[in-house]
Order: structure tokens, then C-alpha cells, then sequence
């Protein structure tokens, strides 16, 4: 439903700070996809209680839920073109809907990294070399 498209890459566009912010999201995103590995979705319902960021405590419910990956991907886009997000709200709203697709689709945890990295661009693989992420999951 999102068309990655010359538009869309002008209406994501925002500040080297913003997408900082976005990169910590990741980590916290990491994070919470160990959890899911390990112990499954519910262990996030004690965590779902202090998410203040509306959008993605409505996409850890669905996780719990258990909206099947399609669905849940249609689901949260739409939300996006309907809130007509852009800048630095629409690079943290897509960063979410992929982290939690790709979690729902049980996608390695490499993939996983790949796909939100990449919406950072160069600063996302220099911040994540600096910070000596690992690629498999075991920490941070």
C-alpha cells in the first residue's frame, strides 16, 4: 500500500537528530524483538502498560493479538497515508511497521536489521558499527 517511490523518499526526509532518535527506536525495537523470540509476544504485556508512543502500543497489541503479518502490514500503513505523516513521524511509523512485520513473519534476526537500518541510510550501518551491534540478536 505504501509505494516506495521518489515521493515517498521526499516525504521521509528529515534532520541527522531525527533520525538519531529513529536509530535509538531501533535499539528499543531490537529489543523488544529478543523478547518475542524468546518468550512470545505476551511477554510484552507488562511492557505495553509504559508505551507512551500510540502507534506502536497499538502494533505490540496486534503482535499479541496475533494479526497475521499481511493484515497487520495493511492495517498500519493505512493508518500512515490516512494520518498523512511525513518527515520524521512517518520515518518512525514505517521503522515500526517493519519491525513489527518482521517479527509477525518471523524473519531472521539479521533481516530484521537490515530492513530498519536501511531506512537510515549510511548513518544508520556508522551508528550501528559504532555502537558494535551485533547481528544475531544477543545483545542491546
Amino acid at each position: 500500500m505504501l509505494y516506495y517511490d521518489w515521493r515517498f523518499a521526499e516525504r521521509i526526509q528529515c534532520s541527522i537528530e531525527d533520525k538519531r532518535e529513529c536509530f535509538e527506536l531501533i535499539i528499543k525495537l531490537r529489543k523488544y524483538a529478543s523478547i518475542i523470540r524468546q518468550e512470545g509476544f505476551l511477554a510484552l504485556e507488562e511492557e505495553l502498560k509504559h508505551v507512551d508512543d500510540e502507534f506502536l502500543a497499538t502494533s505490540i497489541q496486534m503482535g499479541i493479538d496475533k494479526v497475521a503479518p499481511q493484515l497487520f502490514r495493511e492495517i498500519q500503513e493505512r493508518r500512515i497515508l490516512v494520518d498523512n505523516c511525513i518527515g520524521k513521524e512517518l520515518l518512525r511509523r514505517v521503522i515500526i511497521t517493519e519491525a513489527m512485520a518482521s517479527i509477525l513473519s518471523q524473519d531472521t534476526f539479521l533481516t530484521f536489521h537490515y530492513k530498519l537500518l536501511s531506512y537510515l541510510g549510511a548513518h544508520g550501518y556508522k551508528w550501528a558499527k559504532e555502537e558494535k551491534l551485533d547481528l544475531i540478536g544477543k545483545s542491546r
